[in-house]
């Protein structure tokens, strides 16, 4: 099942945006509130989800400029097999970008988890924009 954030346009060439999701480094700033103690070495972090596990994540997939793709290490304890995609299209002086969540779980969990997953995606949608168009 794929979640997806809102759509949305920033005002930056893709490959600002591209570079910015590229590192880890920069996804602390995107997180929700519910993340706790993010730790980052660039190419993977960790973190828990309040309530939930600790958490280590890849990046897996950087193809320039349109697609970063991040998802569990595989030493992770990921209870469940997910991805995050970052997709880019950039389109005259602006990029249309959207946050997904593709997760292969069971109907009850995902029905569970929907909610709370489109809010912190849509979140962090908003904080990428924020970020980006202000900063130097």
């Amino acid at each position: 099942m794929t979640i997806e954030s809102k759509k949305t346009l920033i005002n930056a060439p893709a490959e600002r945006i591209f570079n910015f999701v590229s590192d880890f480094n920069n996804f602390g700033n995107m997180m929700p509130p519910q993340v706790e103690g993010w730790q980052t070495d660039g190419n993977t972090c960790s973190f828990k989800i309040s309530g939930f596990m600790q958490i280590t994540l890849e990046m897996v997939e950087r193809t320039p400029f349109s697609k970063v793709v991040v998802a569990p290490a595989a030493d992770s304890g990921s209870p469940m097999p997910f991805k995050m995609v970052i997709e880019m299209k950039e389109k005259d002086a602006a990029t249309d970008t959207r946050i997904a969540f593709d997760i292969d779980a069971n109907p009850m969990m995902v029905m569970m988890i929907k909610g709370k997953a489109k809010d912190a995606l849509d979140l962090m949608a908003d904080r990428l924009k924020y970020y980006i168009e202000n900063q130097q």
